[in-house]
């Protein structure tokens, strides 16, 4: 073994000097340290032949293949990091080659974590706070190297906090700004918020339990003793709080890769989302590749929720990886389960919605004629609604099954949302496929027994438009058809859509003491006479602020750019792509005597535009497409996805095409509603609930890709 004295050169790497520090302390004496590892490293220190890259493989080949090793220079991290030394030990610090010494990695200064004396605490952050997230080895809390492949078996953790963009954190190319201003100060008597943070995997092992931190109005977050308790003031001191938030995982005993998703949400409410990738390997060594991104951003800018109420319950939709997409449902007290669907089996059942959903008003012939099942009124037969309910009920149930395959998950589920509830839908970014949740019936029910109609159900339904529950719930059965065992009759269903960067959670659309205005985009090969029926009555409702009748695509244009209302409306044809000149695998919409309107039309638009004015007016969107035999369209959300170019506060729409009195009726009562005050989740419900009266379904048809708080500013 070399004696100690004058090495090479100066070090090639931090692996380098970290190695050279390890062996000018008592930590290379210890007995725990194999002799061989001992000599193995003694000698790489000497070697000239090796670059950095070459250095740190044959360094963490010692480490994969002596445990003692491992464990070793752990313990010797741990004490650097916090200042302690074994027996005897002095800190050796680092040379450069100008003569400067580098302070060991454990001497850094950590800022204070309470606000200045000076700093009023109503005050809200003047900058960017970042979701900060690095692997590090549980004893040493040395951060692991991205490049690094993780041990098959061994037990990392999760380093979490939020404050300045730590340049360790595996977000740290992403520079997305945390939600913080968004919270709503409610917790230790208003001067910040407890944040839950919920970690899932079906690779990694993970512990049960629920994790908090608490987010002060300004600085970095921390972790301590006190129990998060909504308006309670912290009983702990500054000597009790920890910086981060530290989540043990062990990787999987099989090499291959792995994946994590992350959640931090606030009273429900998913605030951000991240997901991890690593590569598992039987020892580790380089070439690793730990990668995260944050996936979903529920708002960039001030929303203030403390004016929302609290969400039941949060759903995180993952994009597929590999075919299939994750479903994961949280609710405040934590985790409630996680689901597995194949791109297949989703496209499958939504089809099949669709078919029941458009059956249901309209027979499509093969000559292309169109029957209308529904009367001038737009409503059916007590026997009618019946048979629709029990039709739709069917694919709820299947859609419910779908979701959750085992009795322990299905009893979850219900347990945690029986009772009438908020739901956020937190869709991941990129993702492309719509899961219909207002369709799902969670009542039991077989395949082969005649369905009992609820008659308290049906009697709520005709008592209160505002109802959302069965008096008689408690005795629901087996094959019980209820219409609150819709999840889109029991619950307001939000989704909105991730806000890209600098973009806030819209509450109010409108600009603040002006009226309303409507932009409509309208077809003119539709039916004229209920076209203009439709439109007068519409001038009626927004009487004060006026409709702009559109029905070119210029002149659409220019109303969009202009932010000429605080409300749009398209009301017309929706279409296929042309496979030769379109994108596949979306909607176009058609206006006037066949322009058609594509997604990458707005974002052009928006593009071209040097005005930021839909930042100020923020509308709201309804997609009413109409009169068309098409029962399978794509999905609206690329749609959602392009009027956020102009800053839509949200956007309404269908997944099936509506008979065009009926989507006449609908338009009408929502737009009715919205002016009225009434937030967009229940005034859909409440339109929702007056079709039914009218034993009509189809309002389930409906869905909001927006807050169920957002409303419309009126003239003061």
């Amino acid at each position: 073994m070399h004696e100690t004295g004058p090495y090479p050169d100066v070090p090639r790497c931090a692996h380098e000097a970290e190695l050279r520090a390890l062996r000018a302390s008592e930590f290379w004496h210890w007995p725990d340290l194999e002799e061989d590892a001992r000599q193995k490293w003694d000698a790489l220190l000497y070697r000239t032949d090796l670059g950095a890259e070459d250095f740190t493989e044959e360094f963490y080949a010692v480490l994969g293949d002596y445990p003692g090793a491992m464990g070793v220079l752990e313990l010797f991290r741990d004490a650097r990091q916090d200042g302690l030394r074994g027996p005897g030990t002095q800190s050796t610090p680092d040379v450069r080659p100008d003569g400067a010494t580098v302070p060991p990695l454990g001497d850094i200064s950590v800022g204070d974590i309470d606000p200045a004396p000076d700093q009023d605490p109503a005050t809200e952050p003047d900058v960017d706070r970042f979701l900060n997230l690095s692997v590090v080895w549980p004893l040493s809390r040395r951060t692991v190297p991205a490049d690094l492949v993780l041990a098959a078996g061994r037990t990392y953790e999760l380093r979490v906090d939020i404050g300045a963009l730590s340049v360790e954190s595996l977000l740290a190319q992403q520079t997305r700004p945390f939600p913080a201003d968004l919270l709503g100060h409610t917790d230790d008597d208003g001067r910040g918020d407890w944040l839950e943070v919920t970690v899932l995997s079906d690779d990694f092992a993970l512990p049960a339990g629920r994790h908090t931190v608490f987010l002060p109005r300004t600085g970095h977050s921390w972790v301590c003793p006190c129990p998060p308790r909504e308006h309670e003031p912290h009983t702990c001191e500054s000597v009790h709080r920890g910086e981060h938030l530290y989540i043990p995982f062990t990787a999987p005993d099989e090499p291959g890769p792995a994946r994590l998703r992350l959640l931090v949400s606030y009273r429900g409410n998913q605030l951000q989302s991240v997901s991890l990738t690593a590569r598992v390997g039987a020892h580790e060594s380089p070439d690793g590749d730990t990668a995260a991104s944050v996936d979903y951003t529920l708002t960039a800018g001030f929303a203030q929720l403390a004016a929302l109420p609290a969400r039941t319950a949060a759903v995180r939709v993952g994009r597929p990886a590999g075919g299939t997409m994750t479903i994961d449902v949280l609710a405040q007290d934590g985790p409630v389960s996680s689901f597995w669907l194949t791109e297949h089996q989703v496209r499958g059942a939504l089809q099949r919605v669709r078919e029941v959903l458009f059956g249901l008003h309209a027979v499509h012939y093969e000559d292309d004629s169109l029957e209308n099942l529904i009367d001038e009124n737009n409503a059916k037969t007590p026997d009618a609604v019946d048979d629709d309910l029990a039709k739709l009920a069917h694919q709820g149930a299947e859609l419910f099954l779908l979701l959750a395959r085992s009795r322990p998950e299905r009893e979850a589920l219900r347990r945690v949302l029986r009772a009438p509830a908020a739901i956020q839908i937190c869709q991941q970014e990129l993702g492309n496929l719509t899961f219909p949740w207002s369709l799902l019936y969670d009542i039991p029910l077989d395949n082969g027994g005649d369905l009992t109609r609820c008659a308290a159900g049906w009697a709520e339904v005709h008592r209160d438009d505002t109802a959302r529950s069965c008096p008689d719930e408690s005795r629901h059965g087996l094959n019980t058809l209820c219409p609150f065992g819709f999840w889109g009759y029991r619950h307001f269903i939000e989704q909105p859509p991730s806000a890209p960067h600098g973009r806030r959670l819209k509450l109010w659309a409108g600009r603040d003491g002006e009226a309303p205005a409507l932009t409509v985009a309208r077809s003119l090969t539709i039916d004229q006479t209920l076209m203009d029926n439709h439109l007068a009555v519409l001038r009626g409702h927004f009487a004060h602020g006026g409709v702009h009748d559109c029905d070119r695509s210029d002149t659409l244009r220019k109303a969009l750019i202009d932010a000429a209302g605080a409300c749009v409306y398209f009301y017309g044809h929706g279409r296929r792509p042309d496979p030769l000149a379109e994108p596949p695998s979306t909607t176009v919409l058609e206006i006037g005597q066949g322009d058609r309107i594509t997604p990458r039309d707005l974002a052009a638009w928006a593009d071209s535009s040097p005005w930021r004015q839909g930042d100020e007016v923020a509308p709201v969107v309804f997609l009413n497409g109409c009169h068309t035999l098409d029962t399978d369209p794509a999905s609206w959300l690329t749609f959602v996805e392009a009027f956020s170019a102009f800053s839509a506060a949200g956007v309404v729409g269908t997944e099936i095409m509506i008979e065009q009195g009926l989507a006449n009726e609908i338009g009408e009562r929502f737009w009715e509603r919205l002016l009225a005050g009434e937030a967009v989740g229940p005034a859909l419900h409440k339109v929702r609930m007056t079709m039914l009266r009218k034993n009509n379904v189809l309002g389930l048809a409906y869905t909001a890709y927006c807050s169920a708080e957002l409303r419309l500013r009126t003239a003061s």
